[in-house]
């Protein structure tokens, strides 16, 4: 599990990120940026100022700027009319468009998973699932966010599929904003932790049919929120 320092606050207020290191700073900024999209940290609209994100993360304009730049070329962010970087909104048919890719892509991840899952992975993952049946029980969105992106981004690591991250993290840099936004009630809450855990235990029994049939369960009500 990631430190809490590595992670973006909802809000660009206060004391928030901790300075980065000049080493590869460009590629710090963008990956720090595009997780805390991913998981949800940012919600549509929210702006995204320049000086205050460098301020922020301790460093100059320049390399935000270009990390800022690189995630506007996918269309995770874009640009607003006084050229403030925002995060986009999204309408209904482009989410169901990203359902329908992440359902194409996390079915084949999961049942390759069921197949080559290592014990040390099926820890891991045990984990995750622990932390959304908590995240349940608490109501925080903050904790389901994290804990999802990493059981999600674990099983497709585990597919043992080249490039399988370079297409999927797009898609969650678009949805990650939209879960933010829509705070999902107690009931979704609880089919959520459920979902997670009959996707673990079907990889656990090594059964890609039964693990295909919860992720994408899981996918469509995610798209409740």
């Amino acid at each position: 599990m990631p430190s809490e320092n590595d992670l973006l606050p909802e809000a660009l207020q206060g004391p928030v990120l901790p300075p980065v290191s000049r080493d590869m700073l460009h590629e710090q900024i963008y990956d720090r940026l595009k997780r805390n999209l991913m998981m949800g940290r940012f919600t549509p609209g929210q702006k995204l100022p320049l000086r205050t994100l460098a301020k922020s993360l301790g460093t100059s304009l320049m390399p935000v700027r270009d990390a800022l730049q690189r995630l506007e070329s996918t269309g995770c962010v874009v640009s607003t009319a006084n050229r403030t970087m925002a995060v986009p909104h999204f309408s209904p048919k482009q989410l169901q468009d990203i359902c329908t890719l992440r359902m194409v892509l996390e079915t084949t991840t999961v049942e390759r998973a069921a197949m080559l899952r290592t014990d040390g992975e099926l820890a891991a993952l045990a984990v995750f699932v622990r932390d959304i049946d908590h995240s349940a029980e608490t109501n925080s969105i903050d904790l389901f966010l994290e804990a999802n992106y990493h059981f999600h981004m674990l099983i497709a690591d585990m597919s043992r599929l080249s490039f399988v991250r370079i297409l999927l993290e797009p898609l969650w840099m678009h949805i990650g904003p939209s879960i933010r936004q829509s705070v999902p009630n107690e009931a979704l809450f609880q089919s959520a932790a459920r979902r997670h855990k009959e996707v673990y235990d079907a990889i656990v029994a090594q059964d890609p049919k039964s693990a295909a049939i919860a992720i994408q369960r899981d996918i469509l009500d995610g798209y409740n929120f």
